[in-house]
């Protein structure tokens, strides 16, 4: 059988698809092309600066591209953003500047190094009294100072650059620097035109008055910190859940053994384990809020995560913490050793009963008692408005190490009150209760797991007496 073409080729038409084909090629040879995928481009000064990649993770190839990117700003890598609109280079005379030739390390640098812009934001926008985080002051930057194109939050050369001013920070041991020094703090008239929190007065007994103009935002976001339920944005009341970042990050998020969050915040951005990769702070924030306490997401510009944002850095630099110090009581440990194997649910019921039921409730919904003060409404440990089966305190282990340290209140990690057999047991109590499903899961389960407990609180509601 033989097959007719509908258009039979010409020797013109060999010579001119031979002809778009050396062009092409021509074009891709001197364009660049990257005839080595995947092999780091070599950077001296990088090298000078963060040193080189002896292990290669991903921590350590963000900062290496995040060198790349400060020290050759108007490379590739940059392009789309620094020339996307009307910078161009048309003349060997033109030069795009690089982020080091103004923000270096050396006494004449024109302008502050990035590891000390780092530990200076949040700060305050004055123009349009917003706050503005380090992410967002990379992003002004490349729109006024390169008149190019913003990136998207999460942009990951953004990351990058954000990853190096980090480390420059860390390698500098630096201390956040947010609140101005010669400021005057607020008095106890505008905490209270504030609703300042009862746990954050608690901490600014502790730490001191915010002060200065960046101190009514401190105040808000120690309130939303501590009262994340009460602070939603309007619109988003309908959201059924009780959990408050302070119900697991304790004492207004100072509490040293309950996931300190000036712990957390001078060391990020870092790799997330759960899915090796690299967070920013204000995507551990954000994930916190869904995988964690089962709140709504706000979007990547949230001015709720700047204001807690700016709120760990004020703790952090009260108690100066340095940017990436670990303190032996940072985050939250584990239990192990033979303990942890023979933790009993039987064991943890009875437990439960005597040492957490007067405040969680006996149904673990949160005390019917003390739900109406403000100052003590302790946080729901069963049912629909609990914390999340992802969460940190889901792992009977690490939720076992929270409650010997923190549990019952008055607890202390050089006093506790429970054994750590008792912690393991009332932990894997707990740990077999009814809680909000993973983020994901099916829209009918979740709507089973509302509807099952709507109804169980209705029911110990009446057996408790409704807060008698």
């Amino acid at each position: 059988m033989r097959f007719k073409l509908a258009y039979r080729l010409k020797k013109s038409d060999l010579l001119t698809v031979a002809v778009l084909a050396v062009g092409i090629g021509a074009l891709l040879f001197f364009k660049g092309v990257d005839r080595a995928p995947g092999v780091t481009p070599d950077c001296p000064e990088c090298r000078a600066d963060v040193g080189s990649m002896e292990r290669g993770g991903h921590y350590e190839e963000m900062l290496w591209n995040g060198a790349q990117h400060v020290h050759h700003s108007s490379n590739e890598s940059l392009l789309q953003f620094t020339r996307a609109n009307r910078l161009r280079v048309d003349s060997k005379d033109a030069k795009i500047a690089n982020c080091v030739d103004c923000h270096g390390d050396g006494p004449d640098a024109a302008a502050p190094s990035l590891g000390a812009l780092w530990v200076r934001f949040p700060r305050l926008d004055k123009a349009t009294g917003r706050i503005i985080d380090f992410e967002k002051a990379v992003q002004h930057e490349f729109v006024n100072r390169y008149d190019g194109t913003k990136p998207f939050y999460n942009e990951v050369r953004i990351t990058e650059i954000m990853v190096y001013a980090y480390e420059k920070a860390r390698q500098q041991g630096r201390v956040f620097d947010v609140e101005p020094d010669d400021g005057q703090p607020l008095t106890v008239a505008q905490l209270d035109a504030l609703d300042t929190s009862a746990a954050c007065r608690r901490s600014f007994d502790k730490l001191g008055v915010p002060k200065g103009d960046i101190a009514p935002y401190v105040v808000k976001g120690c309130n939303i910190f501590t009262e994340t339920a009460r602070n939603r944005p309007a619109g988003y009341g309908f959201w059924k859940t009780r959990m408050n970042c302070s119900s697991c990050h304790m004492d207004a998020g100072g509490k040293e053994y309950a996931a300190h969050v000036g712990d957390a915040l001078v060391n990020y951005p870092g790799v997330y384990s759960s899915n090796n990769i690299v967070f920013t702070n204000r995507m551990r924030i954000a994930r916190c809020y869904a995988h964690s306490i089962n709140e709504i997401l706000y979007g990547a510009n949230s001015e709720h995560y700047k204001l807690i944002t700016l709120y760990m850095a004020w703790l952090a630099e009260k108690e100066q913490l340095r940017v990436g110090e670990h303190r032996p009581s940072r985050g939250i440990h584990n239990i192990r050793g033979t303990a942890a194997r023979h933790a009993s649910i039987i064991a943890g019921q009875k437990s439960y009963a005597q040492k957490c039921e007067i405040c969680h409730g006996p149904a673990g919904y949160g005390s019917d008692r003390f739900d109406r003060l403000r100052d003590f409404s302790p946080p729901p440990i069963n049912g629909s408005e609990a914390f999340v089966h992802t969460a940190t305190l889901s792992y009977s282990s690490r939720f076992a190490s929270f409650i010997l340290n923190n549990m019952p209140p008055g607890a202390t990690h050089e006093a506790p009150l429970l054994s750590e057999q008792e912690a393991l047991d009332i932990a894997e109590f707990i740990r077999v209760q009814t809680r909000p499903s993973a983020p994901g899961t099916s829209n009918l389960a979740v709507f089973y797991n509302y509807l099952t407990n709507t109804v169980m609180e209705a029911w110990f509601g009446d057996k408790t007496g409704g807060g008698s």
